[in-house]
């Protein structure tokens, strides 16, 4: 779930809340607004002179400064100066300003966030979007305005219409519902008209929204105008449109074309505007109030809730933010019938004598598998790495992984010996098989260091070999590779597999509201986890260090390093106990961490240690394991990594709702050995680790615009 900020919390603020109340992938979690008093916040929030919407939510007052709607958290800050609003400091990386102040891009950078929506049409150059018209041109603006009312009520019907008929010229008057900027009793005014009561007149008013369009729709620059009536309704506003069309035709053509346009509904009903109060549509097409002039000019009135549908339309945009990097790339979003689909996977399986002791890594990428083949493609050919073999050799073959793939698909597989080679293309040209498999990708210098290879033959094969590429290859997402950052292919997507990597770790970075994260972290040495740690310390309630970490910042003196983590959000907590001894050959000692001797270290983590360790575990609601707390290879040191599997189990069953997310490397392939279902089990510990401490990942920035 995405937590944003919402600065104002005026009409248009107030809406946007409501409608996040129950939305599944996004929530308010700070709301900004200096005079707010909190004891009318539930009076201010069920009761509204014009939604009558449904009271189905709880409010809880916590104190002056926080409240649980539906028992969700959100934070009221009181701060006129945005340079001065921390809303990094409850994990805000996405706000929507709501005030009609920060409309620049230099204003709306003093928020501090990666980014912000203006709910008004900007005063610069800040890119405009309208859902329903422009949003899937979005490409990663930070800064972004969802224009005016009246702008994502017209944008739609004038898109269409340019799609199917052309236009020539347009003009158009929004009779417009009065706002709070206009007095309710004659007065005072710089601003011409506006200072007379809207309760008795009708005011002419200017618009901002024609030039708004033309940013929008370029192709309408110089092709249209428009104007505003300010009248005496409290809310719901009609736009009368005339348009001179290109083609030649009819208003029955007309509505047949809106009709199959999902953001453009066509009224028949003799309606008016209070019909249309809290309706989401931006434009409603009042069929009855529409005229031909000729075949070639119309009148068109659209009706719009200037306040319900505004807001609605700006949190379908902010969707669109939030998932511009992930779903227009996600496989469940492609289609690849009568495709040559290359799919790079991580079949880097462990093996003893040639023979595979752990398949999990292939089982994980059968799903991606039977999505691909359900759709029908002309060809799928799969890759993969094998170990790190400096060159050919035959017990670094992916041969081994064949017959573990067929009986997964139940379908033949042609392995392809040569890998990236002419032969290959050859046979992948002339063979009637629909399943390949190519060679160890490694056994190709050009896999891992294409970047320093000019005129790579195998760059090209790779990049001529299919028509699309999947990566389902998690655990390889962190190397600069070939096969992950090499591809040219313009369709691309990512699989099942990555899809539940990065959600499973986005839990521990902190995108799971009002939940308390535990890290258990083990391992053999702590030099490797300083970064991870540091990181960790930022993201995480809680930390507990053990295994060969605690040999580490023992005996390297490493207190100025917990001093510094500690000072971030985590509680650090050290192993308190565990076996010890002069090497793994000799008959261990149960002591005190503190009273480890330099000749000494720990092998196990102790029982004293596993029951502090099993409270945090009741006391958290996402737990992540990395690293094992013993030196598992050896019987006599695996009891506390077994014993920790058994404390995981124990918690879920006593809370259902209790994730454990196990990382990869390692910690993974242990735990697998006892088959539980965790909520998740990574297939990469060095990607994990990447991940945790970047936000990010090199292989996933080729799904990103």
């Amino acid at each position: 779930m995405l937590s944003i900020g919402l600065n104002g919390f005026g009409r248009i603020g107030k809406c946007i809340f409501l409608q996040l109340i129950h939305n599944k992938s996004i929530e308010i979690k700070v709301i900004n607004a200096p005079d707010f008093d909190i004891n009318k916040l539930e009076s201010y929030l069920k009761f509204d002179s014009v939604h009558k919407y449904s009271n189905d939510f709880i409010i809880e007052i916590i104190d002056n400064n926080s409240f649980k709607i539906n028992n969700k958290l959100v934070y009221i800050l009181r701060n006129r100066d945005a340079k001065q609003l921390n809303w990094r400091d409850y994990k805000i990386n996405h706000i929507i300003d709501a005030t009609g102040v920060y409309l620049t891009q230099e204003k709306a950078k003093q928020h501090n966030v990666d980014y912000v929506i203006m709910s008004a049409p900007a005063k610069d150059n800040t890119p405009m979007f309208v859902y329903g018209a422009n949003h899937n041109e979005y490409n990663n603006e930070k800064i972004i305005s969802n224009a005016s009312c009246t702008t994502n009520s017209i944008v739609p019907v004038l898109r269409d219409l340019i799609n199917n008929f052309g236009i020539k010229t347009s003009n158009f008057t929004t009779i417009h519902a009065s706002t709070s900027s206009q007095k309710v009793v004659d007065t005072a005014n710089s601003k011409s008209r506006t200072n007379r009561s809207i309760f008795n007149n009708i005011i002419p008013h200017t618009t901002g929204a024609s030039s708004s369009i033309y940013k929008i729709i370029p192709e309408l620059e110089g092709k249209i105008t428009g104007t505003s009536v300010r009248v005496p309704v409290n809310n719901v506003s009609l736009i009368d449109l005339n348009v001179e069309l290109e083609r030649s035709t009819t208003l029955n053509e007309i509505f047949e074309s809106f009709s199959e346009n999902k953001f453009i509904k066509v009224n028949s009903d003799n309606l008016v505007s209070s019909d249309f109060i809290s309706t989401t549509c931006p434009s409603i097409i009042d069929k009855n109030a529409c005229l031909d002039l000729n075949n070639n000019q119309f009148k068109i009135m659209i009706w719009y809730d200037n306040e319900w549908s505004y807001a609605s339309q700006l949190i379908k945009l902010l969707e669109t933010i939030s998932n511009f990097n992930t779903n227009s790339y996600f496989i469940e979003n492609k289609s690849y019938k009568n495709k040559k689909v290359i799919v790079r996977l991580d079949l880097n399986v462990p093996r003893i004598n040639n023979k595979i002791t752990d398949d999990y890594r292939i089982k994980s990428t059968i799903p991606t598998l039977k999505r691909i083949l359900n759709d029908s493609p002309k060809k799928l050919i799969i890759m993969s790495h094998l170990g790190r073999p400096a060159k050919h050799s035959q017990e670094d073959s992916l041969i081994i992984v064949k017959n573990k793939l067929e009986n997964y698909l139940n379908e033949y597989i042609e392995f392809l010996p040569e890998g990236l080679s002419e032969s290959t293309i050859k046979t992948l040209n002339n063979s009637k098989c629909r399943i390949f498999l190519l060679e160890n990708l490694r056994f190709h210098s050009c896999e891992t260091k294409y970047k320093n290879i000019i005129n790579s033959n195998s760059r090209e094969i790779l990049n001529n070999i299919g028509d699309c590429y999947v990566n389902d290859a998690f655990g390889c997402m962190h190397r600069d590779h070939l096969s992950i950052t090499g591809i040219l292919l313009n369709d691309k997507s990512y699989g099942y597999l990555v899809d539940n990597e990065i959600k499973a770790l986005k839990m521990i970075t902190g995108n799971i509201t009002n939940s308390k994260v535990l890290a258990i972290i083990g391992g053999g040495k702590m030099d490797d986890k300083i970064s991870l740690l540091l990181n960790l310390s930022k993201k995480v309630d809680n930390i507990y260090i053990a295994g060969g970490n605690i040999n580490s910042l023992i005996k390297n003196n490493m207190n100025d390093y917990l001093q510094e983590i500690s000072n971030n959000k985590a509680k650090i907590t050290l192993m308190e106990d565990g076996l010890a001894s002069e090497s793994l050959n000799i008959i261990p000692s149960h002591i005190s961490t503190f009273d480890l001797r330099e000749n000494m270290n720990f092998f196990d983590i102790g029982l004293r240690s596993l029951i502090t360790l099993s409270d945090l575990i009741d006391k958290n609601d996402i737990i992540f394991w990395n690293g094992t707390l013993g030196v598992v290879e050896d019987s006599k040191y695996k009891y506390g990594s077994e014993m920790l599997i058994q404390i995981l189990i124990n918690a879920i069953n006593k809370n259902k709702n209790k994730k454990v997310i196990i990382g990869g490397g390692d910690t993974g392939g242990f735990v697998n050995k006892y088959k539980h279902n965790f909520t998740h089990i990574s297939t990469g510990g060095g990607a994990s680790i990447e991940y945790i401490n970047n936000d990010d990942l090199i292989g996933l920035k080729l799904f990103k615009h």
